[in-house]
């Protein structure tokens, strides 16, 4: 038997540096310039971002966050969490007011510097300080490795100079004031500020590169103005500091609204790759496209519905959001559904989407697999959606408050929510004795906060979707299906009904949206915006031409044909 552990004693098989490789400068800058252009072609305002109007949602909506994701990492940072932040201290403040239209206009690109190697949702314990000195300016610094800030982009590649809003423990002689936001100049755009170190971290895999970096600052000079708000402890640190990351929870719903263009796109491309591909039958030379198998349309309509009721949900959703006369914790509850539900439902069916276009699936060229990983960074961002989760099940079940109640008791979906929750109810009440920090809360009750968060978010989704009159119903009883497959014992056991029938249904709900499927690709109107090459032949012709070609040097010159 070959003892393949001797390998290990040679110096090849070291992959300590195997993957770390970095990101191209020159793509780097050019996804900046790109950020720039839709600064200055969409029109947005200071108001619109500060006071969610309509243009800041509908651009997390539109095709155009699919064309290079890094771009739309990069003004979701750069709009929601650095000019929003500001912009909530910028009134009565004149001396902010040049650095907001150096923001809005793209001369000055912002970032967003929370999270620490060793504090990512406990943020509150974060260790960077920054020392307030006699003559009111301040000190920034790291004082250890656990307090670098990741992972938001701040390197000088962008070509653009940087401000980022810095989260740092604020220390008044020798007082810890509590967390405080402060504007800090980053770099400029050939090269870092004085102080600040940026260290970029290797390319993410199958996801557009960018330069998140690991930052740290070593004892760098701020103004008396760099601070956001008061230079004192508030009364209510949590609620303080709550207020202060405000924008962390717009970014819960505003990012993950990306969701749905990524999802009609990637339906329109599996779906017209799966028109346009024959495959051999049983009768003689005749060929069939393989979108007549069950197997492969079922994915496309399971996209293209989601993304119906997923839009038809954020309108709800955002409605909702922007209620002030709502509870803070039931606002960013609904936001956290939002986010759960849409971001499993389309984890899912992208990954089953890129393997039903076999090995073409797996190459970025054609799109799925990068919006699908692109996408599973923004399941992150803004809160794990897994942690938001948790905290909202908690809180709902230790009665701090309640979620929205269903407008249809009567629906499946909605019973199906009611279940669950009583479920959930019924064990922490027989189980956990100390509350939710006893062992049993942690056994019984945590593994399951995604499935009970995921409930209500269906019923949500469900519910607009049916109200809002966007979607057939055909379409509605193929996504409410959808949803009933995702927990298919619960409706074993409460409906009384079996496997066998809820599977019939299933097939019939797809097969009832089959005659639809070509509309339903168009009307995505995601054609303008693709460019997979398995689109069309023409296409796949032109994006063979660009690869290079290896030949024996011997042999007749003439091309190869393809």
């Amino acid at each position: 038997m070959a003892e393949y552990e001797q390998l290990l004693e040679q110096s090849i098989w070291d992959i300590t540096r195997d993957h770390v490789t970095f990101p191209d400068p020159r793509q780097i800058k050019l996804s900046y310039e790109r950020a720039r252009t839709i600064c200055r072609h969409s029109g947005m305002t200071v108001d619109d971002i500060l006071n969610l109007r309509p243009r800041f949602w509908e651009f997390h909506r539109h095709f155009v966050t699919t064309k290079d994701y890094s771009v739309t990492t990069t003004l979701a940072i750069h709009w929601n969490l650095c000019i929003g932040t500001i912009a909530k201290f910028a009134h009565g403040r004149k001396d902010l007011q040049p650095l907001l239209q150096d923001l809005l206009s793209f001369n000055v690109c912002g970032e967003y510097l929370l999270t620490e190697i060793g504090h990512g949702l406990d943020a509150r314990n974060l260790e960077t300080t920054a020392t307030l000195k006699p003559d009111g300016s301040f000190e920034l610094h790291t004082p250890n490795k656990a307090a670098a800030k990741a992972m938001p982009p701040t390197t000088p590649w962008a070509g653009v100079p940087r401000v980022g809003v810095v989260f740092a423990r604020l220390l008044s002689n020798d007082v810890d004031c509590g967390v405080k936001p402060f504007i800090v100049k980053l770099c400029d755009a050939t090269q870092m500020c004085p102080g600040v170190i940026s260290r970029p971290l290797p390319v993410r895999n199958g996801a557009r590169a960018l330069d998140h970096s690991i930052t740290t600052f070593n004892h760098v000079q701020l103004p008396p103005g760099s601070l956001l708000g008061p230079a004192e402890l508030a009364s209510k640190p949590r609620i303080d500091f709550l207020t202060q990351i405000w924008r962390v929870s717009v970014g819960t719903l505003s990012l993950s609204l990306l969701n749905i263009p990524a999802l009609r796109q990637s339906a329109f491309i599996a779906g017209t790759y799966s028109i346009r591909r024959h495959v051999g039958s049983n009768v003689g030379s005749v060929t069939v496209p393989i979108i007549s198998f069950a197997t492969q349309y079922r994915p496309v309509l399971a996209a293209l519905v989601q993304a119906s009721a997923f839009d038809a949900f954020a309108d709800d959703a955002i409605k909702t959001f922007c209620d002030d006369s709502l509870a803070l914790q039931v606002r960013h509850a609904v936001a956290s559904c939002f986010k759960a539900t849409v971001t499993l439902g389309t984890q899912t069916t992208l990954t089953e989407l890129a393997d039903r276009c076999g090995w073409q699936g797996l190459f970025a060229y054609n799109r799925i697999i990068e919006s699908a990983q692109s996408l599973r960074g923004n399941s992150i961002a803004e809160g794990d959606y897994t942690v938001l989760c948790i905290r909202l099940v908690s809180e709902v079940l230790l009665g701090r408050y309640k979620l929205p109640e269903s407008k249809m008791k009567d629906c499946r979906l909605a019973k199906h929510e009611a279940g669950v929750w009583r479920e959930a109810q019924e064990m922490m009440t027989s189980l956990v004795v100390n509350g939710h920090r006893d062992d049993a809360y942690n056994t019984y009750i945590l593994p399951r906060s995604r499935a009970l968060v995921e409930a209500t978010g269906h019923r949500m989704a469900y519910e607009a979707a049916f109200t809002g009159g966007k979607c057939t119903p055909e379409v509605l009883a193929l996504f409410e299906s959808i949803c009933v497959m995702s927990d298919l014992s619960w409706y074993c056991e409460y409906e009384e009904v079996s496997r066998k029938v809820l599977l019939s249904e299933d097939a019939r709900a797809a097969e009832a949206l089959l005659p639809q499927l070509v509309t339903l690709l168009q009307e995505t109107k995601a054609q303008p915006w693709t460019t997979a090459p398995i689109l069309e032949e023409k296409k796949w012709d032109e994006f063979l031409r660009i690869l290079p070609a290896f030949q024996h040097a011997a042999r007749d010159l003439e091309k190869a044909s393809l």
